[in-house]
């Protein structure tokens, strides 16, 4: 780095005495020439001057456009060089393997494996499927086995409508109201807390207005946020308990 810019250095001052020189021989002539002193000055600086400015333009503008001709020119002849290495027959057979890559129709390998993918994703599908529906079956049948003794049968089939609909995520207003009878609202929120627990398909505030609008008759004095912070009071407490997977029961 240092050498560089001795180079430079070494080339403007070299630069800078020649137009100095030629500044100094333009006076003489001024001089003799019959000028004044001042004039001959003015013209010595200005002579220097543009002397110099001229250098720098000019060096500027042909230091790159000689970067760029010599970088094409040696592109172009790296290239011409790689293709007299290659023998000409060589590149025939390139040229026609591109062509072939270009116009090559899909293998059936790729199809197979589009076929595959398919495949797969669609029995991915049906195992989700499969298994929010046992998981559908097993909280209807939790639900009849803690509900059969407090509540009717067209309830009780209620009751599992009314859970297929909140696993399923549809519109809540579709639920319809169920009655129950000796059992406790602490009950009814471990019986919420359960099934939130075992599709967490969205918030607590979901789960919340699920048994609002479920057992409308006896929550009717409960609002919706006071049910979601009392999901989980006293677990072991009441008819209904909290079960963390009544899925295994």
């Amino acid at each position: 780095m240092k050498i560089k810019y001795f180079e430079y250095i070494t080339v403007y001052l070299s630069v800078f005495l020649v137009c100095v020189f030629v500044g100094i021989i333009g006076r003489l002539v001024l001089l003799e020439k019959g000028a004044d002193d001042y004039t001959a000055g003015v013209f010595f600086w200005i002579s220097t001057g543009f002397g110099v400015l001229m250098f720098a333009i000019l060096s500027l503008f042909l230091n790159e456009l000689a970067a760029r001709v010599l970088n094409r020119f040696l592109k172009v002849k790296k290239n011409e060089s790689a293709e007299n290495y290659i023998p000409s027959e060589d590149l025939e057979k390139m040229e026609e393997e591109r062509q072939d890559v270009l116009i090559k129709p899909e293998l059936p390998e790729n199809k197979n494996l589009a076929r595959d993918i398919e495949q797969i994703r669609e029995e991915r599908q049906n195992a989700v499927k499969n298994q929010k529906e046992a998981r559908i079956d097993a909280a209807i049948s939790y639900a009849h086995q803690e509900f059969a003794l407090y509540a009717s049968d067209d309830d009780l089939k209620q009751l599992g409508n009314n859970i297929i609909i909140y696993a399923e995520e549809m519109n809540l207003e579709k639920i319809k109201p169920v009655k129950v009878k000796d059992l406790s609202n602490l009950d009814l929120y471990h019986f919420g807390w359960n099934i939130w627990n075992c599709f967490k398909v969205s918030r607590q505030d979901r789960a919340a207005q699920f048994l609002k609008l479920t057992f409308a008759d006896a929550l009717k004095d409960v609002e919706v946020k006071s049910i979601k912070t009392h999901l989980k009071d006293d677990e072991q407490k009441g008819l209904i308990k909290i079960i963390e997977d009544f899925t295994d029961l």
